[in-house]
């Protein structure tokens, strides 16, 4: 029997904030990381393309281990990777080393999304089901807007790089 519903809830819907915060921080400095980085507009979109790849690859991987396994485990696993990998973004000297950086943050969203709505599936009471849900995925566009709004203001205080440290740096605590 699960206690404490509700905070479940509040902690997944924070760290579904987290996981946009973390996606979306790179549109917001990406202009910058080309001019550090030298890289083309083509090769900065494809950024978003293979943190796709790494994220649609890898989704039905996340589903069938959850079916299979403790999926508590494989979600704080996913959300320790998107931190770590979303940290790693900032450390990166290369296109390559940022584009696999974010293959890694692709694979652990892909856990997590997969993973999450399941749990609340089972401990919301049946009649507040849709209510949970929706609770949950409203934090995708108020995390995806917070992304823009970190990554800008950390970024022209103390540069791109450091706005990938503070996107990855919360999910890291929130993994354990």
């Amino acid at each position: 029997m699960i206690r404490r519903p509700r905070t479940i809830l509040a902690v997944l819907t924070a760290l579904n904030l987290l996981n946009y915060l973390d996606r979306l921080v790179l549109s917001a400095v990406l202009p910058r990381i080309e001019d550090e980085l030298g890289i083309t507009n083509f090769l900065a979109g494809l950024l978003g393309t293979i943190f796709l790849v790494g994220y649609f690859l890898t989704s039905p991987v996340f589903g069938a281990l959850a079916d299979r396994g403790k999926r508590t485990g494989l979600l704080a696993i996913g959300i320790g990777l998107w931190s770590l990998a979303t940290a790693a973004s900032g450390l990166a000297r290369s296109f390559g080393e940022l584009a696999a950086a974010r293959a890694l943050v692709g694979v652990g969203e892909a856990s997590y999304a997969t993973i999450a709505p399941t749990l609340i599936d089972d401990i919301a009471p049946p009649e507040k089901k849709g209510r949970w849900l929706a609770v949950f995925y409203a934090a995708m566009p108020i995390g995806g807007a917070l992304g823009y709004v970190t990554g800008g203001t950390v970024d022209k205080l103390y540069g791109w790089r450091a706005a990938f440290f503070v996107a990855g740096g919360p999910g890291l605590l929130l993994a354990f």
